[in-house]
């Protein structure tokens, strides 16, 4: 994610948007820890992406094993407030900070920052865009515009 521009501006916005709306990190955290853990792994590319998401949230660097210990601590609370309960806060809090887009891209981020958009990461990001009541024609052109932002134009 370090060299794509579109993410990067998608986490800055979202930071941004965040502070304004006098949240916390905590539903940044989840949003990405929602995406990256769909399918129950949360492998090192992840890993990686949600280490600079936490770094642009926080405004300082983290090694790998505090960003694990970050993604597993909102594991944890994600299991215990339940996958929906949790995809309907952060959707939420999107809404409330008008950063549903930056949200979104934010969390396609991590889903192509491994093997690309996998079902089950599609299927929670879906989810949060429905709660947070993002157009599914909106939601496609923003899939397809990180989408190339990581794959580049088909040939």
């Amino acid at each position: 994610m370090r060299h794509n521009r579109l993410l990067q501006k998608a986490v800055a916005a979202l930071c941004a948007r965040f502070e304004h709306g006098g949240y916390n990190s905590t539903p940044a955290i989840d949003l990405g820890v929602l995406v990256a853990n769909a399918d129950g792994v949360v492998d090192e590319n992840e890993t990686a992406a949600l280490g600079e998401i936490f770094e642009a949230l926080f405004g300082a660097r983290f090694n790998f094993e505090l960003v694990g210990f970050l993604i597993q601590a909102s594991r944890e609370v994600i299991e215990a407030a339940g996958v929906d309960s949790r995809v309907r806060l952060v959707a939420e809090i999107l809404k409330d900070c008008e950063a549903v887009e930056q949200g979104i891209a934010v969390a396609l981020g991590v889903a192509y920052a491994s093997e690309g958009l996998s079902d089950a990461e599609r299927g929670i990001i879906t989810r949060i865009a429905k709660a947070a009541e993002l157009p599914d024609e909106r939601l496609e052109r923003l899939i397809e515009k990180v989408r190339i932002s990581f794959e580049g134009e088909p040939a």
